[in-house]
């Protein structure tokens, strides 16, 4: 299977803040905490920090999300090279969005 995951993001109680919630065909589950975004929606650029099922830390990453009509692009940068991209939509939830590693894309394409 390719390395695909979900994470479901929700506005966080700080503004231009988000959480999350994840799950990822190689690494498991866990949380995250998004910083640095708007106050108002889910469009921006984020700095998150991802955390397994036990609190210990999985990746930081940037964050960009782009809204495209009625649906989101997303994408995560590692030092500036970007390593996962996404599409979303919002729900009653929150934002919900599959993703694909692009390294995974890059061996399979």
């Amino acid at each position: 299977m390719p390395s695909v995951g979900f994470v479901l993001y929700k506005k966080g109680d700080e503004p231009g803040t988000l959480t999350a919630e994840w799950c990822h065909s190689d690494y498991g589950n866990g949380t995250g905490i998004a910083t640095g975004g708007p106050a108002d929606g889910f469009e921006g650029r984020y700095t998150i920090r991802y955390f397994d099922d036990k609190g210990n830390i999985q990746a930081e990453r940037g964050l960009e999300i782009q809204k495209d009509g009625n649906y989101y692009q997303l994408s995560w940068s590692n030092n500036g090279e970007i390593s996962g991209n996404g599409v979303g939509m919002e729900t009653a939830e929150g934002l919900a969005v599959g993703y694909r590693d692009v390294e995974e894309t890059l061996i399979q394409g």
